[in-house]
C-alpha cells in the first residue's frame, strides 16, 4: 500500500508529558503548547507531524504522545533552551517531528491529547 497522508487542521493547545516523549535532553523552560497543523504517515510505524516554532537558538521543542489500541494523541511543547540568548529575533519556521508508533501508523486516528494531561515546565 502506497504512503498516506492524512491532514488534521488544529486550533487548539494541547501538549502532554507521558510515553513516548522526545526532547533534545536539555530542560527547557516557559514551555507551552503549540498546535500541529498536519500529521503524515512517514513510514509503517511513523507518524510526521508539522508545527510553526520559532528561532531554533531560543526555542526547542518536543513531542510527547499516548499510544492505546488505535489511538494516538499527540502534543508538541515548545519551550526557551537553557542556553539561548537573551533576545531572541522573531522569525517563524516550519519544522517536522517524527513520532515513532507501536502499531501499524495508518491504521491509527491521530487526535490532539489533552492539556490536563501535560505537564509543563515553568
Amino acid at each position: 500500500m502506497g504512503k498516506r497522508t492524512r491532514r488534521l487542521i488544529v486550533l487548539l493547545s494541547v501538549g502532554a508529558v507521558l510515553c513516548g516523549c522526545s526532547n533534545s535532553g536539555t530542560a527547557m523552560r516557559s514551555e507551552r503548547i503549540i498546535p500541529w497543523t498536519e500529521y503524515e504517515v512517514s513510514g509503517e510505524r511513523e507518524l510526521n507531524f508539522t508545527v510553526n516554532t520559532g528561532d531554533p537558538q531560543c526555542y526547542g521543542t518536543r513531542t510527547v504522545v499516548k499510544e492505546t489500541g488505535r489511538s494516538l494523541q499527540a502534543a508538541i511543547v515548545e519551550g526557551v533552551l537553557p542556553d539561548a540568548p537573551e533576545t531572541c529575533t522573531a522569525v517563524g519556521l516550519i519544522k517536522n517531528l517524527t513520532v515513532t508508533t507501536e502499531s501499524v501508523a495508518q491504521d491509527l486516528k491521530v487526535h490532539p491529547l489533552p492539556v490536563e494531561e501535560v505537564e509543563l515546565n515553568p
